[in-house]
């Protein structure tokens, strides 16, 4: 019997993992006579990555991303899964705030937007302000449509996202202090 419907799939499903968490894929074959052969391939790599009708991935990193297949053959023919597709999220890093209006130095009265970012980190990003340590709002961007003295300080975002099966990890990254001074109208 000629070899039909070759599946891989993987677990976690959807094939996404944390930088240093276990992936394990797994080959089905619907109908074959044997003795069946295993082997697995990444696209864009030339040597196989292990043989048997599971792969297991340990410590994953960056590297491991793409799209992996098995290959199953009886002797007489070679059937290729569809593949799976294995992505390694990336954590946050390097949040940044940028201002509007660029100067630390504003009047009362003025508007302010602070927006914050990331260099890298998979989604969803979730954001935090924080005014002299405390939190005061939510968001990528922090509005201060009015300014007064009391909003002079200092001026912190926190970058977060959870990463894993389940949102099991949780990565945060912390921008540099932004100083803002607010001083009187006229002055």
């Amino acid at each position: 019997i000629p070899i039909l419907w070759v599946s891989a799939s993987g677990q976690p499903p959807r094939g996404q993992v944390a930088p240093g968490d276990s992936l394990v894929l797994s080959c089905a074959v619907a109908a074959g006579t044997g003795p069946l052969s295993f082997t697995w391939h990444r696209e864009g790599s030339g040597a196989p990555l292990g043989t048997g009708p599971r792969l297991e991935l340990r410590h994953t990193g960056d590297n491991d991303s793409g799209h992996y297949y098995c290959w199953v053959s009886n002797g007489d023919s070679v059937e290729e899964s569809v593949p799976v597709n294995v992505t390694v999220l990336v954590p946050v890093a390097n949040a940044t705030i940028s201002r509007s209006p660029q100067s630390h130095q504003v009047h009362t009265g003025d508007p302010v937007t602070l927006r914050c970012s990331v260099q890298v980190g998979s989604a969803p990003v979730t954001f935090t302000w924080l005014h002299n340590g405390q939190e005061v709002a939510q968001g990528p961007m922090l509005e201060l449509r009015d300014v007064d003295v009391g909003h002079s300080g200092t001026y912190q975002c926190v970058a977060t996202n959870q990463l894993g099966q389940d949102g099991h990890r949780v990565f945060r990254a912390l921008s540099p202090e932004l100083a803002l001074e607010v001083t009187p109208q006229g002055n």
